[in-house]
């Protein structure tokens, strides 16, 4: 009898071998690419998820504020009843053209919004010590460039054309930046623009019914931004502005 063959007995063991292994190449190869494109999308950076959802945030409260001051102009309420008093936000409260509560904008009769203090983690701690800090702050006097009727001298043309505005000063850096990328406004060599003078009063009028000229944002037809403060806000520091109602 003839001794066995033992030449083709490891045989589909070592295709199967090899299969494995090709496979395990192709498993791998396919994890690096998904890796790297997270890592390039920003998925590997934790602080750039937060600044994400924080910008969000901002983004969405901004847009809520709009829609709840529109909604009271619909309803009949002018201009000059607008009203943001609430026992959380000092100064606005209380003025003679809004006496009853569907002119009051952190009201359920009126605007129908919750006034929502902005969280530290927004916030620029070197600005903690500045009196607008930890507050939005909805200015008297300040009108933005080519929204609404009002041209670049919108500030001293005397003329009733003045925003309303919401904005949020002492916006950190990082998070304003990602705010600008939310709405496509560019960051010019990773900064945000720079205001043009002072975006606000320093005395930091706060609006109870009465327009007056002031100070313009000269960011022509941009209704939202953030950007660097050149004087009113500080040059150190950066604010999120929105259009509430153009006027």
């Amino acid at each position: 009898m003839s001794a066995p063959d033992r030449t083709q007995k490891g045989a589909p063991e070592s295709g199967s071998v090899l299969i494995y292994i090709l496979m395990a190449v192709a498993l791998f190869g396919a994890l690096s690419f998904a890796v790297a494109n997270i890592m390039r999308s920003g998925g590997g950076d934790p602080n750039r998820e937060a600044m994400n959802l924080q910008s969000t945030d901002v983004l969405q409260y901004g847009d809520a504020l709009k829609r709840s001051v529109q909604g009271m102009r619909i309803r009949s309420a002018e201009d000059s009843q607008i009203s943001f008093e609430t026992p959380l936000l000092p100064g606005y409260a209380p003025h003679t053209s809004c006496t009853t509560n569907p002119c009051r904008v952190f009201h359920p009769a009126g605007g129908g919004i919750s006034y929502m203090p902005p969280p530290a983690t927004w916030l620029d701690l070197t600005g903690s010590t500045q009196p607008l800090y930890g507050h939005w702050f909805f200015p008297a006097n300040v009108c933005v460039e080519a929204v609404g009727t009002g041209t670049a001298s919108c500030n001293t043309d005397t003329e009733d054309n003045e925003e309303l505005v919401v904005i949020l000063p002492w916006v950190k850096r990082q998070l304003c930046i990602q705010i600008n990328e939310r709405l496509g406004i560019l960051n010019p060599g990773g900064e945000p623009p720079v205001a043009t003078g002072a975006a606000w009063s320093g005395a930091n009028t706060k609006f109870t019914g009465t327009f007056a000229d002031g100070t313009v944002i000269a960011r022509a037809g941009a209704s939202a931004g953030c950007l660097r403060g050149n004087s009113t806000p500080p040059s150190n520091s950066y604010f999120y502005y929105k259009v509430l109602l153009a006027r």
